[in-house]
């Protein structure tokens, strides 16, 4: 009923997110994620949302789980402020890759859903969210779908004059202080880019009252530079984050106030030739190297578990000259990762992971109007723990898609592929006790490769002053890894084990298993615009989203976000521009065996900027009101929605100053 429901909101509803604003033509944007003559986004048959320019800055948050959490098809499993990760048609975790310029995260966000993303989207020029399995590319951790955030860390041309940025602003809730600033220049064919970024925020208020240990401080900076000439460029850049964190436990246990403090070395080498030979159009070198640890404090004087990881991430891309009627690009992927969790809550011990892969990916037009592409993926990966037996796994993916202009403005895309993804460490290793969720986590060394079978099919409006477009998806996992509670004493309920996990205690045992499951649902929007004349511009937009996402026996699975319908009205004229947005997030009663019902919520943004110069010399003023209506929203994908609800009231304001 409650499908059919919604269902019926959003027949007219079907949308572009990518032009939010303005109806900008489709073609305008192109895809970093890609390979290079791969880029536009009009032929991609993969749904596909860029976030750029004032779309961007008015969703930007502290994070980007927060940043993109209202996304259609995308949401947020929040932890914290501060540990947020994305969530896309109900997967996360290490089916969502990470990428800032093409190049993973590197930090063990994935491992547990309290650690922090080391991607500060504040100085992201775009964000590129593709929804469905993009294991081509990037393997198995985006069999789920990717988020690539893009910077000019490593400039790719010479700037013609010196400029710089600063950027500032203060929420009257959380108390938090941002402060920012990017200069970029050049000299010949030498480019250099910097940029630093400093948050401090206090404990946030949720409609009931204050939650305690949701403070949090960061800081990064970041230097790179280029030479550029014309058979391309070589670059390459140096980032350190370093962050605090508090993770809000039990708000009743004022002595329980537990919090991690977070250190990252990332060096990154970035470079492009032209034309190096015959056949070969360009070939593309991407390489991030990564030290992180992390130290998680029980209180103000103890340290407990410690995590290290140590990580090599690569890719080298050749687009070759046409091969007949296909142009393509054929590519290798390399790396290894050492991760080790020492300490009183070490579940995950010292693995030693090793990945090398080859792909193609090719693409012709049929005709003028109907673009088809097509590749693969072969990957090797091992995991050798310290204390076990290694594992290695061989898995192969396939994708293919169209793109088929129907009409002059209307696009269908269809995408089929068939993706593998190789079990992880914590699934496979995982023995012991993990605080942040109140579990004892079993791993299973013997889990098999996971199979995701998918199909997407999509129609759109991508030009006029109607654009809409909606996106249906079913996704079928063979093997789907999840947590499962057990009943070792079979009395009808999940066992509660200690930290040693052979007496009662306060952890919920828990282990890795498979089972075939089946995902699916839809996106939609609509932009439409009302008004361009004399007195601005007004636009009304629409959007919605569903998933559903049930094991092979009928079960639930857990965590999964709740359909959602939104709508807004964005006002622009002259310098000002103003947005309106109200949302309703359904309830969720389709629950695992350990879940609670949650229930559903309504919240109100305003948003608002005003240019009092524009040019060379810019300066912007902002004001953001979020949760106008102060409800006591609780986030189904999150692990804690009953201690830590979403942020109450907030007003924020600030500015952007360019010179």
């Amino acid at each position: 009923m409650k499908l059919r429901y919604f269902t019926t909101c959003l027949l007219f509803a079907t949308t572009a997110q990518i032009n939010a604003e303005e109806a900008t033509l489709i073609d305008e944007y192109t895809v970093t994620a890609r390979p290079i003559g791969l880029q536009s986004i009009e032929h991609i048959a993969q749904p596909i949302t860029v976030l750029k320019s004032d779309e961007l800055a008015k969703r930007q948050s502290s994070t980007v789980g927060e940043t993109l959490a209202n996304i259609p098809g995308v949401t947020t499993n929040r932890f914290s402020p501060l540990a947020s990760r994305p969530v896309i048609r109900g997967l996360s975790g290490s089916r969502v890759q990470m990428l800032e310029n093409g190049v993973g995260s590197m930090d063990v966000s994935t491992i547990s859903v309290d650690h922090a993303v080391t991607i500060d989207p504040i100085h992201a020029d775009q964000i590129e969210i593709f929804r469905g399995p993009s294991t081509l590319l990037y393997g198995g951790e985006a069999s789920g779908g990717l988020v690539n955030v893009v910077t000019n860390r490593i400039p790719e041309f010479v700037p013609e004059s010196y400029n710089a940025r600063a950027f500032s602003s203060f929420n009257t809730n959380s108390l938090e202080k941002l402060l920012s600033f990017q200069a970029e220049g050049g000299h010949k064919k030498v480019a250099f880019h910097i940029d630093g970024t400093t948050r401090d925020a206090k404990n946030y208020s949720a409609k009931n009252g204050q939650i305690i240990n949701s403070y949090y401080d960061s800081k990064n900076i970041n230097l790179g530079t280029s030479f550029v000439d014309d058979w391309g460029f070589i670059g390459i850049s140096y980032g350190h984050f370093d962050s605090t964190h508090g993770v809000p436990l039990n708000p009743d246990d004022t002595s329980e106030l537990p919090f991690i403090e977070t250190k990252q070395d990332r060096t990154t080498l970035t470079g492009q030739i032209n034309n190096p030979f015959n056949g070969i159009r360009a070939i593309n070198l991407q390489l991030g190297y990564n030290d992180y640890q992390h130290t998680e404090f029980e209180d103000p004087t103890t340290a407990g578990t410690v995590f290290n990881n140590e990580q090599l991430d690569g890719r080298i891309e050749f687009q070759h000259k046409n091969i007949g009627i296909f142009n393509g690009v054929i590519g290798t992927q390399f790396g290894y990762r050492d991760v080790s969790a020492v300490g009183e809550e070490a579940f995950l011990p010292k693995t030693h992971t090793e990945t090398f892969a080859i792909f193609i990916l090719e693409e012709t037009d049929i005709t003028e109007s109907l673009h088809f592409e097509i590749g693969g993926r072969y990957e090797h990966q091992s995991n050798d723990p310290d204390n076990a037996a290694e594992v290695s796994n061989d898995i192969y993916s396939i994708s293919s898609g169209i793109h088929w202009h129907v009409f002059e403005n209307t696009g269908l895309g269809l995408n089929l592929s068939r993706s593998q993804r190789a079990p992880v460490a914590e699934e496979l290793f995982a023995n012991g006790p993990h605080v942040a969720t109140g579990t004892f986590e079993l791993g299973q060394a013997g889990l098999d490769v996971e199979t995701a079978n998918s199909i997407d099919l999509s129609l759109a409006r991508e030009q006029g002053i109607v654009q809409w477009n909606i996106s249906l998806f079913i996704n079928y996992i063979e093997d789907f890894t999840f947590l499962q509670g057990l009943d070792r004493d079979n009395n009808g309920v999940v066992d509660e084990v200690d930290d040693t996990g052979t007496a009662p205690g306060e952890f919920t045992l828990v282990q890795f298993q498979q089972d075939n499951a089946v995902f699916y649902g839809f996106e939609a929007a609509t932009n439409i615009n009302l008004y361009d004349g004399h007195y601005g511009q007004v636009n009304f937009n629409l959007f919605g989203d569903y998933v559903r996402a049930e094991r092979e026996n009928g079960d639930n699975l857990p965590r999964i976000s709740p359909a959602r319908i939104g709508s807004g009205l964005d006002y622009s004229v002259n310098k000002f521009n103003a947005g309106l947005e109200f949302t309703t997030f359904l309830a969720q009663n389709d629950n695992s065996a350990l879940e609670t019902d949650t229930g559903g919520y309504s919240t109100l943004n305003l948003n608002s900027n005003y240019n009092i110069f524009e040019g060379e010399r810019s300066l912007n003023i902002f004001a953001k009101a979020t949760n106008l209506l102060d409800e006591d929203g609780r986030l189904h994908t999150s692990f804690i929605k009953d201690r830590a609800p979403i942020m109450g009231r907030a007003v924020m304001v600030g500015f952007q100053a360019s010179f």
